[in-house]
């Protein structure tokens, strides 16, 4: 990994805080995606994925969340178990979970609409998994202004975003989610976030807030949107325990990727339709 920007003139035992010049900003940077390319190479990993969002349209007002638990032990190799529960909430009122899980070639998916499991290879769900990782993984070539904080065992990127490169951000992970906000035209008022690396590399969180407004048949959504991921105990082995496989009716897999874009896409398709009740 790239050597630690330092500031100067702090204190001992005190947080260091600078501005980051145009030529420390490139070493900066690789900072930060050395911290992204050795966190997505872990073969164990425990993550939490949170987004919220607030949106106004006239006088009606719109509140979602979706929060996923996600664990990894021995990605691609033949032992290879993943387990990942999601939550989503409408207005506080509605909630669906979801939990789908991955063990001795098969993926299996427990949706309110049916319970049903397929055939992939370890190499195969690792894709999956990297894919749906690339899409959340922030790009620090997204940020404008930028700067660093030092502490004792991390430390603290915080920026501000670029809104050509956040709107792009964001419109991967609608189209990803199949979410209905995926074909509305957005324009960025504001975004900014932040990233922790901690003391051997590894990427132990990030956070995007997002100030947007959305366009759809003649009208206007003000929205903001709060996306925080975070890593547990980045580099340490992580343990799995899944689920009874029990009642799970098994389905041709080409025919289950075709339908599905694949296996995450699905859970990410009923999070999809579970939106729409927002009417947006």
């Amino acid at each position: 990994i790239a050597a630690a920007i330092t500031a100067c003139g702090s204190s001992a035992g005190e947080a260091a805080q600078s501005s980051i010049a145009q030529a420390d900003r490139e070493e900066l940077v690789a900072v930060w995606k050395a911290a992204n390319e050795k966190t997505t190479a872990l073969t164990s990993a425990a993550l939490s994925a949170f987004m919220d969002i607030n949106a106004q349209s006239g006088n009606e007002d719109f509140e979602s969340g979706m929060n996923t638990e996600i664990l990894l032990n021995e990605a691609g190799q033949e032992n290879m178990a993943c387990l990942w529960n999601t939550d989503t909430s409408l207005n506080g009122e509605l909630s669906v979970e979801t939990i789908t899980f991955y063990a001795d070639g098969y993926y299996y998916m427990d949706l309110p609409e049916r319970k049903v499991k397929c055939a992939l290879s370890p190499e195969q769900m690792e894709g999956q998994f990297e894919k749906m990782l690339s899409v959340w993984m922030l790009d620090p070539d997204c940020a404008t202004e930028i700067s660093i904080e030092e502490e004792a065992d991390s430390r603290i990127i915080t920026f501000t975003g670029d809104a050509g490169k956040t709107e792009e951000y964001l419109r991967r992970s609608m189209e990803y989610s199949k979410s209905p906000m995926a074909g509305m035209k957005r324009k960025i008022k504001k975004s900014e976030g932040e990233v922790v690396v901690d003391s051997q590399g590894y990427m132990k969180s990030q956070i995007l807030k997002v100030e947007l407004t959305l366009g759809t048949n003649g009208s206007q959504i003000d929205m903001t949107m709060n996306m925080k991921l975070i890593y547990h105990w980045p580099g340490e082995s992580v343990s799995v325990e899944l689920p009874s496989r029990d009642g799970y009716i098994e389905v041709d897999t080409e025919s289950f990727l075709l339908t599905s874009s694949g296996s995450f896409e699905e859970e990410a398709a009923r999070v999809g339709r579970f939106w729409k009740t927002a009417h947006f």
